[in-house]
């Protein structure tokens, strides 16, 4: 049955997972369907801003006058200037039918594209052969990458040379903002050409990079163009991810259906379509990371379920055993009880005598007993067990006495020693904890007062069953401070935590210590309802409570906030953001030469 059940489980467990994969995949694959929209919309738009230009350019009668027919270019320089001062273009020039550069926006500058020959350009030989041409290279003269639009000029009847192409009008658009745009969303977003050449992405580090191995008739073609002078492309690591990565992976033409690639140790979903009018490809890539959280929550969900499951089978199969149990043991009680009723006439004369006297002895032991109780009823409950351990170790030491098995009963002497010595721990708790104060400042170590009070409240943390984790130095962190004092506000907080967890699921209490410049931080996080906006404000005044009536006056954490401010410190409570409240003590450190100073020789620390 077992075995049964546990195949069952890890059966749909890994279904569980199979399906919550498919369904992140997916999810990522929609995303970044979307996203891609989205960037392709804004690639468009920067350069549908500066499209319309060189078609209007060649609009100009000065411009068609100087393709035409030569002479000075001054006017059309100005012309240019003027018309990319509004645009906001990187450069805008008109080059003649041999690609020679006879005006340009930037003929002012040091590096004006005025006189230099383009005619090597992949978007000069498509305007010259009638087509707007679109070309994305590193620019010749000035060195700076940019997206390069060209229109024909055509001429005119007025001209004499009507429909004959006469040069090319050209718009050199900087993608660079677009680029940091891209940057700024955190994600990685890229496009390459019709070369599979990476020139515009969102990580600086992918530009120029290759999304494969180049033929030697591609880098031949990309030399001829100039493309890319001076750099040396190197392909982009994309690798394709293992087989069993891949089941995730659907049929497509590894467009917006995706590809799972790895690079740099962390796959991802790899998206891509093409670009009107660009003659590229735009891709994103959807890291899996969230895909393979999601389906580590969801194994560990299932598996939760299904020992919570187990552990319900095997309780109801227990309960049903005791039910068999206590009806056998009702039909014997039966039985015994028809001897009893014999005997009772019998005896009923000779009880009422002796219920006389007992009742005499128990008026007594009565008054023993409520004395008794008040002393003890704080450590009843952690003394119990050692005392029954005690009885069971004396029976068994009386047994081996008369067996003459001296060894075992010294090893059982040893046990009951070591059984006293942990009920003196308790008791001498109780008592360091509520001695009286002497108000003396002396090297106290941190580590030592979180291990003395959780050792205090141990008998109360096992019975809430509450987890204590601590994250505490090896090296003893020692402040100047009053020891009883700061071990009253440490217990202080440690249950309030563990009050506050009451009606938790879950209980945990964290208690973490470090040093920052030169201040001592000891931290005590829990994971209950925290503390709402109104009641921060006044938590550290007298009186204030947020517990039942009877069950604190509100002078606790006064009382702590006062000793922490005597100490030189400073005291701070606040809400964690994944839940639950925390509270911070900052106490300045004590330098190690006064501690030696002091005579003081810090021990080790607390766990």
């Amino acid at each position: 049955m077992i075995a049964g059940i546990l195949l069952l489980a890890a059966v749909t467990i890994w279904k569980a997972a199979d399906i919550a994969r498919s369904t992140a995949v997916d999810g990522a694959r929609e995303t970044g369907r979307e996203r891609l929209a989205l960037y392709d919309s804004t690639l468009q738009a920067a350069l549908e801003r500066y499209r319309y230009l060189p078609f209007v350019v060649t609009r100009n009668n000065g411009v068609n006058e100087l393709v035409s027919r030569g002479g000075e270019a001054g006017d059309v320089n100005l012309y240019l200037e003027q018309i990319n001062a509004q645009a906001g273009a990187d450069a805008l020039y008109v080059l003649d039918a041999n690609g020679e550069t006879l005006a340009a926006s930037n003929w002012r500058s040091d590096v004006s594209f005025v006189g230099h020959n383009y005619s090597f350009r992949p978007y000069f030989r498509d305007a010259m052969e009638g087509k707007a041409g679109s070309f994305f290279a590193i620019g010749a003269t000035t060195g700076e990458p940019g997206y390069f639009l060209s229109w024909p000029i055509v001429g005119t009847e007025a001209l004499g040379q009507a429909d004959k192409i006469l040069g090319v009008a050209v718009v050199k658009v900087d993608l660079n903002p677009l680029q940091q745009d891209w940057r700024d969303g955190g994600e990685t977003v890229f496009v390459s050409d019709s070369n599979g050449v990476v020139f515009l992405s969102s990580r600086a580090d992918w530009k120029y990079r290759t999304l494969g191995a180049l033929t030697p008739e591609t880098v031949e073609r990309i030399r001829r163009g100039r493309q890319y002078r001076g750099i040396k492309l190197q392909p982009l690591e994309l690798m394709p991810v293992t087989a069993s990565s891949a089941a995730a992976e659907r049929p497509g033409d590894g467009g917006s259906q995706g590809q799972l690639r790895r690079f740099g140790g962390t796959d991802y979903l790899l998206q891509s379509r093409n670009i009107e009018n660009l003659g590229g490809r735009l891709h994103y890539l959807s890291p899996l990371a969230n895909v393979t959280a999601r389906v580590s929550s969801v194994i560990a969900i299932m598996a939760i379920s299904w020992i919570l499951l187990f552990f319900a089978i095997l309780f109801l199969r227990e309960r049903r055993l005791k039910a068999a149990s206590a009806r056998r043991a009702r039909e014997a009680m039966a039985i015994e009880a028809v001897n009893r009723k014999l005997q009772a006439e019998i005896e009923e004369r000779r009880r009422a005598e002796g219920e006389l006297r007992e009742t005499q002895n128990e008026l007594v032991q009565a008054g023993k007993l409520a004395a008794l109780g008040q002393m003890s009823a704080a450590i009843a409950h952690e003394l119990n067990q050692p005392l029954a351990a005690i009885q069971t170790f004396l029976a068994g030491s009386r047994i081996f006495l008369k067996r003459g098995d001296s060894g075992q009963v010294e090893e059982n002497l040893t046990t009951l020693s070591r059984l006293a010595d942990r009920m003196g721990a308790i008791t001498g708790q109780l008592k360091t904890f509520a001695r009286k104060s002497e108000g003396k400042l002396a090297p106290v170590v941190l580590q030592d007062a979180v291990a003395d009070a959780l050792a205090l409240l141990d008998p109360q943390i096992r019975l809430d069953a509450v987890e204590i984790v601590t994250d505490l130095p090896s090296t003893p962190v020692t402040v100047r401070a009053d020891e009883v004092r700061v071990g009253q506000v440490l217990v202080n907080f440690v249950r309030n935590a563990i009050d506050a967890m009451e009606e938790s699921d879950k209980r945990l209490v964290t208690i973490a210590l470090y040093v920052t410049e030169q201040t001592a931080v000891l931290s005590i996080d829990d994971v209950g309802h925290g503390i709402s906006d109104e009641n921060l404000a006044k938590l550290f005044d007298p009186f204030f409570t947020t517990k039942e009536v009877g069950e604190g006056i509100g002078l606790g954490l006064s009382i702590s906030y006062g000793i922490i401010t005597d100490l030189g410190g400073s005291l701070q409570a606040e809400n964690n953001p994944a839940g639950g409240a925390r509270f911070t003590i900052r106490l300045p450190v004590l330098e190690q030469a006064e501690t030696a100073l002091s005579g003081f020789a810090p021990a080790g620390t607390g766990t």
